[in-house]
């Protein structure tokens, strides 16, 4: 599975899991950082679609006053949009006082392939977009 570092930090897909499984998991901000079409076809249950061009100055209009107290966890397919869209708005949220951020490492490919659950509008679902023919190779279809 590809890296891409960035300088932001990261956080293990089994990391997320068990605060996305704790009794309260208020405290989380989960974002996908990919387009419309990928976020229909699956997601990690309650992540909220951001467009990966979306401004520092957009995010902190739309989420400002959502984020201080919170932990924002990003993802896209790998870690790449992801990774360059944290890097825009790092200062501007630390700022906010927010408790972390960070990157999903290998994004929901990632996720997927350690068989973690993914839903579309309909529920949980076996399918993942791939964005492109290149990146489906890195996917293992269940």
């Amino acid at each position: 599975m590809v890296s891409f570092r960035f300088g932001v930090n990261h956080i293990s897909h089994q990391k997320l899991q068990t605060m996305l499984s704790a009794a309260n998991n208020q405290t989380i901000l989960l974002f996908d950082v990919r387009r419309p079409e990928e976020y229909q076809t699956s997601r990690i249950k309650g992540s909220i679609l951001i467009a990966p061009d979306m401004t520092e100055q957009e995010f902190m209009a739309q989420y400002g006053d959502k984020i201080p107290g919170k932990s924002l966890v990003f993802y896209c397919s790998v870690g790449y949009r992801s990774s360059q869209f944290i890097q825009r708005i790092e200062e501007q949220v630390k700022a906010k006082n927010v408790t972390m951020i960070s990157n999903l490492k290998g994004g929901i490919f990632r996720w997927y392939n350690e068989k973690h659950p993914v839903i579309n509008n309909k529920g949980e679902t076996d399918d993942i977009h791939p964005s492109d023919e290149s990146w489906a190779k890195m996917i293992d279809k269940r």
